[in-house]
């Protein structure tokens, strides 16, 4: 089973992600070696005189903060609460953001997952969510690989399918002018709180192709993502004009290479954009997204429907995250 700790050991707050997992099950802390069990119980604490170890160990203030877990999608999922109520919790309150074509038994047998790949990016949470929510930077950002700078940017018709919701997140559709009748007709994208953005790109053919894209806040200015891409072929069992070769064999080492290309493309816009909007430029507010930290319109022009999925995000940032990761 997987365990999670707070990455402290109630000691000294020594990593416990320095530490040391036994052949009995325990979680050894590698600087003064107390132990633990999986639920967090200390269970040694080697320093204490044998007739205090008992007491010692059974202090609340010697147990880790652990936190439910389980396993769906190939993916861990980590319930963020500890306490003594937190089991009951993760399993009524809130199920995982899963994707839903994934579990549809009218798709079994037409749906492929690829690998997933994850890496830790250099930029914040909320910057990565902005990023996967903005259709308009793709044929500019990524030239060369899925557009054209120079000729791919046009206007795009937006239309919020999905109202916002604090829980559910929200769905808008994408219509690009001058779409092709073997590109895909239209896109949708779903952002399921508090970390999948889902793109789904629908063709003609009724063949899908979706982007499954996990961030989760690993410390400030940071944030660890996990993504991969899932083909669904049509009724006739057939993949869309130019995703077949996504199907085929491919190394797991090579498909990390190329899905970092992606994320290469983008990296530097958003690790300095983020630093630019707290300090504020162009005499305009400085931007932070916590609850007090000014409105994001104020910091920045969008004129255009192409931005209307980043302006409902930062709208729900403050108001209904309390402003998101660590910063």
């Amino acid at each position: 089973a997987w365990r999670a700790f707070e990455d402290a050991c109630p000691h000294r707050l020594a990593p416990l992600s320095e530490g040391r997992v036994e052949e009995t099950g325990e979680l050894l802390c590698a600087y003064h070696a107390w132990r633990f069990d999986g639920t967090g119980a200390c269970t040694a604490i080697p320093q204490s005189p044998a007739e205090q170890a008992a007491a010692h160990r059974a202090n609340p203030r010697a147990q880790c903060a652990a936190f439910p877990t389980t396993v769906a999608d190939g993916l861990l999922w980590v319930w963020p609460e500890a306490g003594e109520n937190a089991a009951l919790e993760a399993a009524t309150l809130r199920s995982p953001a899963l994707v839903p074509e994934l579990h549809d038994p009218a798709l079994k047998g037409r749906v492929k997952a690829l690998p997933w790949n994850s890496r830790e990016l250099p930029y914040g949470w909320d910057f990565f969510l902005e990023n996967v929510n903005d259709p308009a930077h793709v044929p500019v950002s990524h030239h060369g690989i899925v557009g054209d700078r120079y000729t791919g940017a046009s206007p795009l018709e937006i239309e919020v399918t999905k109202p916002l919701k604090p829980q559910s997140g929200y769905e808008f559709k994408i219509t690009q002018t001058g779409t092709s009748a073997v590109g895909a007709a239209v896109s949708h994208d779903t952002f399921r709180p508090p970390s999948l953005l889902q793109i789904t790109s629908t063709f003609v053919d009724g063949g899908k192709m979706i982007l499954a894209l996990y961030a989760t806040p690993s410390r400030p200015g940071y944030t660890n993502h996990i993504g991969c891409q899932i083909l669904v072929r049509n009724e006739a069992g057939k993949l869309p004009p130019g995703l077949g070769a996504f199907a085929l064999p491919m190394p797991t080492w090579l498909l990390h290479v190329t899905a970092s290309l992606f994320l290469n493309q983008d990296a530097v816009f958003l690790h300095h954009q983020e630093k630019i909007l707290a300090r504020g430029a162009l005499g305009r507010t400085p931007y932070e997204a916590k609850p007090a930290g000014g409105e994001y319109v104020q910091s920045v022009f969008t004129p255009n429907a192409a931005d209307k999925g980043i302006i409902i995000f930062r709208q729900w940032l403050p108001r209904d995250a309390r402003g998101g990761g660590p910063r």
